[in-house]
């Protein structure tokens, strides 16, 4: 306590701030594998509102997976979601892909992709995927975006 501070007063002021724990939050989550980013949340694999087509690229890296219907992509994506199942691993068994390549597009340009999907998948996190179906004319995907690049023209 100050000088010529009452005892009493000095420890009714510390009972009335509680322990600021962001500190011990951050190494919890840390020590955890929990990545944050600069407003201290993780990725939960919505659409991000705010996040506008962003035109630093002309390619993206996609793998999807494609099913017909929508209770079908629902379930995959509860599957993959609750960790029964990885991505990859249920691209290749259950992907309705006609290319054959198990649900991987590799680098394809927006007029290289229905419109539908590039629109979903610009807002997705690069290395996430949405866990939200995204219908097109060729039935329902789960996308995810694993990079983003630029290619030169030729």
């Amino acid at each position: 306590p100050a000088p010529g501070t009452p005892p009493i007063a000095a420890s009714a002021a510390s009972l009335r701030m509680g322990k600021d724990r962001r500190k011990e939050k951050a190494e919890e989550s840390e020590s955890l594998g929990k990545k944050a980013d600069k407003f201290g949340k993780k990725g939960d694999g919505k659409i991000a509102q705010n996040q506008g087509p962003d035109k630093s690229f002309t390619h993206q890296t996609c793998r999807h997976i494609l099913v017909q219907k929508q209770s079908d992509a629902l379930r995959i994506s509860e599957e993959i979601h609750t960790g029964k199942i990885s991505f990859n691993e249920a691209a290749f068994k259950y992907s309705e892909d006609k290319a054959g390549a198990h649900g991987l597009l590799g680098d394809k340009a927006q007029n290289e992709l229905d419109p539908d999907f590039w629109a979903a998948s610009i807002k997705c996190k690069e290395g996430d995927w949405l866990r939200e179906p995204v219908k097109t004319q060729w039935g329902w995907h789960l996308i995810m975006v694993q990079a983003r690049i630029t290619k030169k023209k030729k």
